[in-house]
């Protein structure tokens, strides 16, 4: 099976709310994912790529399968006859033909189409067709396997090249999304204080993972041949 990155910046923890073969992930979605996580979430690409379809016009969301048309969403194409599909964004700062690498800015996650709540909808498919929803393959995020759902999905800790996290230089900062404060998100499906409990959770993993970047390159500098991983 293919092995694709976290599909989200670095840094974040977020629980899978949706796994395989449940709710409206059937058919062509059968083997997508859907993380749960706050409107304004930078989404980033989870393998070098080239963007095949992108869509970021939508203000249009509601928990009605007849809304999916309106939902924003940015495809990349890889070797191999993949591609990956990230749907709800807010703002979309990639475009059609543009050449992305592994853990490069797309958007930021939102709520648009058919979306019962904020939340990244994220699957790898099979490059059959040049619409924006072709069907869903069995793959795996490096360092998480096949999550079900509540499991909480790491991000690699930022380096510093990661940070800030930035948009494409030939797109204007006016069009990204700004953060939604925490009543717009609580109204949008995340209950009141769940922003708080997911803010502690990252801020944690997040300082674990970095702590234990910067051992392993303390260990390395001392001549004794230790190495670090990239991500």
């Amino acid at each position: 099976m293919p092995e694709v990155g976290v599909p989200f910046g670095c840094g974040r923890v977020f629980p899978v709310s949706q796994g395989h073969d449940t709710g409206s992930h059937l058919q062509r979605d059968t083997w997508a994912w859907d993380f749960r996580m706050p409107v304004g979430t930078p989404i980033v690409a989870a393998a070098d790529g080239e963007v095949r379809a992108a869509r970021g016009d939508s203000r249009q969301g509601a928990c009605d399968p007849r809304m999916a048309r309106h939902a924003n969403y940015v495809v990349v194409s890889h070797e191999g006859g993949i591609e990956t599909q990230y749907l709800h964004f807010s703002a979309v700062v990639v475009r059609t033909g543009e050449k992305v690498r592994k853990g490069q800015l797309l958007g930021y996650s939102g709520n648009t189409g058919w979306s019962c709540g904020p939340h990244l909808h994220f699957k790898v498919a099979q490059a059959v067709g040049t619409g924006w929803n072709n069907p869903s393959t069995p793959a795996m995020i490096e360092g998480h396997g096949d999550p079900i759902r509540d499991t909480l999905v790491i991000a690699p800790a930022c380096r510093d090249e990661d940070m800030p996290l930035r948009a494409s230089q030939s797109l204007s900062p006016a069009r990204v999304a700004p953060l939604a404060d925490e009543r717009e998100q609580a109204a949008g499906g995340i209950p009141p204080g769940a922003k708080a409990i997911v803010d502690r959770v990252t801020e944690a993993a997040a300082k674990s993972l970095q702590e234990g970047g910067e051992a392993s390159a303390a260990h390395a500098s001392d001549g004794s041949g230790g190495t670090r991983e990239a991500r």
